[in-house]
């Protein structure tokens, strides 16, 4: 019996001794938390937008922001920017296809949309540009079909961490918020 008892205390110094250790881990880990420097990299923003809410989420390192510009269907101004600014930097497209813009088709809607995605040097960050023109389809006598375009364009920046460096990829190009509109405050630029 006491090999029994002596192997009980044994497994039960080990035990405690490592309930220690991770507490004094956890401990320090804590304490250089608030030392630590993030990397992430600022979230460009269009001419003109600077103030614009953003919406964030601060531990998936996701940062997000909307505006209506004000120039017409197949504009590409703000992709031409984008690319500008990024791919100095070293911001690179993944793949080989350009972007373009994707007809999509509803009932009596027409969503015309634009994706482009950019992941950085150290394709830790992803940059998606998304943008939306809407066309009600108008059906008149005799069978013929017009569109009636809402005028600008819906323009959505997003920018996050990759979940899985060196495997990017965008997102669908129905999201749903892509089919609402901007749920939140709108700026127009001109």
């Amino acid at each position: 019996m006491s090999q029994r008892r002596e192997l009980l205390v044994a497994l039960l110094a080990v035990l405690i001794g490592w309930i220690v250790l991770m507490s004094l881990v956890s401990r320090w880990q804590r304490s250089r938390a608030g030392q630590r420097v993030t990397i992430e990299t600022p979230l460009v923003h269009y001419p003109g937008t600077e103030s614009v809410e953003e919406q964030t989420e601060p531990n998936m390192e996701f940062r997000r922001y909307w505006f209506h510009l004000n120039e017409d269907y197949p504009s590409l101004s703000v992709f031409h920017f984008y690319r500008q600014k990024l791919e100095p930097d070293g911001w690179r497209m993944p793949g080989n296809n350009p972007p373009n813009w994707v007809r999509q088709q509803d009932k009596d809607t027409v969503r015309n949309v634009f994706h482009a995605t950019w992941v950085n040097r150290t394709e830790l960050f992803q940059l998606d540009l998304e943008m939306m023109s809407t066309a009600k389809v108008v059906k008149h006598e005799g069978g013929t079909q017009s569109e009636q375009r809402q005028p600008g364009l819906d323009v959505f920046v997003t920018q996050r961490r990759v979940l899985m460096p060196g495997l990017t990829y965008p997102p669908p190009e129905s999201a749903p918020e892509s089919k609402k509109g901007p749920a939140g405050p709108q700026i127009e630029v001109k």
